[in-house]
């Protein structure tokens, strides 16, 4: 039967390359080539998969950095107030989901890691917008970015085409029902991978790491060469290896002198010139890598030789120019995708936690704004607050100027300036707060806009899914409760059997849309009329306190 084994054998060799070990030992043994993402092939003949970039440590290193950073901070959402101030506002039926708690199956650092991770790999990342019993965003679903299309349609919103790759089918999301948080754009809509934008660097770096394996695999790295003046057979060199590794070979014979016969000579290997700039390259590599991303050095692992001052600045470098721009971009995202009343809240990401190190400066630099050591200050104790992100304080000395020493002088009676002043200081007045508009139509305006912007769009999200429309209706109006009572001045009671009118009213709707139509135009009016009317009957002012 050997014939047969050898035909086998000749037959199973067709077609197959003279660098199939190589193929192996890139993609191990257990890949399959043909269910690897397509890639890019750099110059360097790698071609380069998000899989690739990932097993490049100086690649993964930047993205894990990047991710983990931006998910450990904490954020919350806030709510402008009157005053420019900002109040922390935990009952925003987002705050859980941004703070703790996304879905069922992530936490939030979880999901914030996975958005920015997609997003550097791919360009974009995507969570689906699920509406519940906290109204319209009651759950954010990560979505894989590989598995999602985007396109543009005529009137410039967004669709996107999840596939399935269990069921093999595929499901289309409006703009309306997906968080999207791109990189940096070409077209102000896709963003830009990392892996295109830094595919010479990644596939340079995989090459230096597959050549540098290629060498140590190949077992051609020797401590040292032994010279004789004359000739030794073959015995004779087995048995002084075997000497020489049995006498000095284990830790405790190290540095232990030798004595060589015959004029023997011991020469150790030194490093060749080509490996030595192989390990310059690779340093470089990670340079490369970091300059994309624009990270430190010392938080990739790399000893730079930088002192402590050196690193404590590229840290606070490192949250100025790279994470403050992201966290930015996603303070944005959400307020437009997430946030319907987008004049009232807002979200934040807390970087102090990044820059305690300089507090220091900042305590010395506001000292001196505040008129610290008797000089005059140009920054009031407010304005000084609302940079730190704290509110307000409602007293008089809180919005005025120090004027240091000047201050001693003896006070100059109301309506008079006084002699030898400067104009300019003397003239400043502390700014007159702004008044938030709480009368009856500013109000039931709020109330209304919010209901009809979420329901025209709850209508063109749900416009082939009538049930899903009834279900969104009532869980709108569930959470909708709150908002009503804080925006009127009502009681619980009244604030549910406002919405059950308005809920059932929409469901019992034979044209929806006409509805929105007639709600759009009258509403906010039926509201401030009902407000005017139980604030007369009262014997209240016509403003009502939100």
């Amino acid at each position: 039967m050997g014939w047969i084994n050898n035909a086998a054998a000749a037959v199973w060799s067709l077609g197959r390359r003279a660098d199939d070990s190589d193929q192996d030992r890139y993609y191990g043994d257990d890949a399959d080539f043909y269910y690897e993402s397509v890639g890019k092939r750099s110059t360097a003949g790698v071609r380069i998969t998000p899989m690739a970039a990932m097993r490049l440590s100086a690649f993964a290193a930047c993205a894990k950095v990047l991710a983990e950073t931006i998910a450990s901070l904490p954020v919350s959402i806030n709510k402008i107030m009157p005053d420019d101030g900002r109040q922390p506002w935990p009952s925003h039926p987002i705050a859980e989901l941004i703070r703790y708690q996304p879905n069922r199956t992530q936490t939030a650092v979880e999901f914030w890691e996975s958005i920015i991770f997609h997003t550097v790999l791919f360009g974009t990342g995507y969570a689906e917008i699920v509406p519940g019993p906290r109204g319209a965003v009651d759950q954010l679903k990560f979505l894989r970015s590989d598995r999602v299309v985007q396109d543009q349609l005529r009137d410039e919103t967004l669709r996107f085409t999840v596939s399935n790759p269990n069921s093999g089918g595929s499901r289309v999301l409006l703009q309306d029902e997906v968080l999207r948080i791109p990189s940096l754009s070409l077209d102000g809509v896709n963003g830009l991978s990392m892996i295109d934008l830094a595919a010479e660097a990644i596939g340079l770096g995989v090459a230096a790491d597959q050549y540098a394996s290629r060498i140590f695999s190949n077992n051609l790295n020797m401590g040292g060469f032994i010279t004789t003046q004359k000739r030794m057979s073959r015995e004779a060199i087995r048995n002084l290896i075997a000497r020489l590794m049995e006498k000095y070979a284990s830790p405790e014979n190290f540095h232990r002198p030798a004595i060589l016969q015959d004029g023997a000579k011991f020469e150790p290997a030194a490093m060749k010139a080509s490996e030595a700039q192989l390990l310059e390259a690779r340093k470089w590599q990670i340079a490369e890598l970091a300059r994309y991303f624009r990270i430190p050095l010392h938080m990739l692992g790399v000893d730079d030789q930088t002192n402590r001052s050196t690193v404590e600045e590229q840290s606070i470098n490192f949250v100025k120019y790279t994470i403050r721009p992201w966290a930015r971009r996603i303070e944005q995202a959400v307020r437009r995708d997430l946030i319907i009343a987008t004049g009232l809240y807002e979200i934040k990401f807390n970087l102090d936690a990044l820059e305690r190190g300089n507090l220091e400066a900042r305590r010395n630099y506001w000292s001196s704004a505040l008129g610290s050591g008797g000089a005059p200050g140009w920054m009031t104790v407010n304005e000084v607050r609302v940079a730190e992100g704290m509110n307000r304080i409602n007293e008089p000395w809180a919005d005025q100027v120090s004027r240091g020493g000047y201050e001693k002088a003896s006070p100059t009676p109301a309506g008079q300036q006084r002699q030898g002043s400067d104009d300019e200081t003397d003239a400043i007045a502390a700014p007159a707060p702004k008044i938030e508009d709480n009368t009856p139509e500013a109000v039931a305006a709020r109330v209304a806009n919010k209901e009809n912007a979420t329901l025209r769009k709850a209508s063109q999200r749900f416009a082939a899914d009538p049930d899903g429309l009834r279900e969104f209706i009532k869980a709108f109006y569930g959470g909708h409760v709150s908002f009503v009572m804080s925006q009127l001045g009502i009681s619980r009671p009244d604030a549910k059997r406002y919405c059950a009118h308005q809920r059932d009213e929409a469901l019992k709707a034979n044209d929806f849309l006409a509805l929105l139509d007639h709600r759009e135009e009258k509403l906010a009016g039926l509201i401030a009329a009902v407000l005017k009317q139980h604030g007369a009957r009262n014997g209240e002012d016509a403003a009502v306190q939100a």
